[in-house]
């Protein structure tokens, strides 16, 4: 297992219109902390994704996960990873 934690915070912040500086002044932070998290380059502490969390009101396992996240078109609409060409029966 990886120290790495993966997260769609930067998916989730963009959908809702929430800047860095919004999102880190509501949960006590710097906003290029945020930044630094929505790179990976930054664990964030389990007190600040659970404050994240509240923020948007979802669970932290909706933002952050020590797996890989599935894409969010193949969780949406069912997707199987292919490439449009690949799904067409096109060749790359």
């Amino acid at each position: 297992m990886s120290d790495k934690v993966h997260n769609r915070l930067s998916v989730v912040r963009a959908e809702r219109s929430v800047t860095r500086r919004a999102l880190a002044d509501a949960v006590g932070a710097h906003y290029q902390t945020i930044g630094h998290i929505e790179r990976g380059q930054y664990n964030p502490s389990l007190d600040l994704a659970l404050r994240i969390a509240a923020y948007f009101s979802l669970p932290v396992e909706a933002l952050f996960s020590l797996e890989p996240f599935q894409p969010l078109t193949d969780a949406v609409y069912g997707g199987g990873g292919t490439k449009p060409a690949e799904r067409q029966g096109g060749s790359s």
